[in-house]
């Protein structure tokens, strides 16, 4: 048992990714957005956790990198989309059509990536395009210009945003992959709590 518990730590660890994805899903669709950012915030830190530990623990394998690029398609993209419709009203057709650029330029970079991974040159690694955990920050920065502009100026630089993502994450260029993660790691989950606090009025 114990032998099968630690051959799965990974595999249990992107479930708890999911499991918060979920819960993100759940709450903004309820119209509750900050507790839902918070959760998504969780999810990415417990989907960074599981790569590492995977090669840590000498158990990476195909399952668990097929596992974890599927969970990137709902923390990075299903999530976003939800959020670009239901809180930021990103809802006239020209919207929706970026939403669509947005997720399927995503879908295509995560099928390219399991198929050649994380590059290596001159002992640096990168990722090609830019790569899908990069949604949170895009959610941030609409919910910045959200507060501060018109409905319409809102949804023509949204809308572009997610367009010119889309090209980015699909071109060839070298995205460095971060040396220090866990600083990143830390940052997110001090931001999770935040996010809840305002949420539920802590703050």
């Amino acid at each position: 048992m114990k032998d099968m518990i630690r051959s799965n730590v990974p595999n249990i660890v992107s479930g708890i990714a999911l499991l918060f994805c979920w819960l993100a899903i759940i709450f903004v669709i309820k119209g509750l957005f900050y507790a839902s950012f918070g959760f998504i915030l969780l999810a990415f830190v417990f989907d960074a956790l599981d790569g590492y530990l995977a090669r840590s623990l000498g158990l990476d394998n195909k399952f668990g990198r097929a596992l974890d690029g599927y969970i990137d398609v709902v923390n990075y993209l299903v999530y976003p989309a939800i959020a670009f419709f239901v809180f930021f009203h990103l809802t006239n057709f020209i919207s929706l059509l970026a939403i669509f650029i947005f997720f399927g330029c995503g879908i295509f970079r995560l099928a390219r990536f399991q198929i050649r991974g994380i590059k290596t040159q001159e002992n640096k690694m990168y990722y090609e395009g830019l790569p899908v955990f990069i949604s949170p920050i895009i959610i941030l920065f609409f919910l910045f210009i959200y507060q501060f502009s018109s409905k319409g100026t809102f949804t023509v630089i949204a809308s572009g945003t997610l367009i010119l993502i889309g090209i980015f994450m699909v071109l060839l260029f070298k995205f460095p992959k971060p040396k220090k993660v866990f600083p990143i790691l830390l940052i997110a989950t001090a931001s999770s709590f935040v996010f809840f606090a305002k949420q539920f009025n802590f703050l």
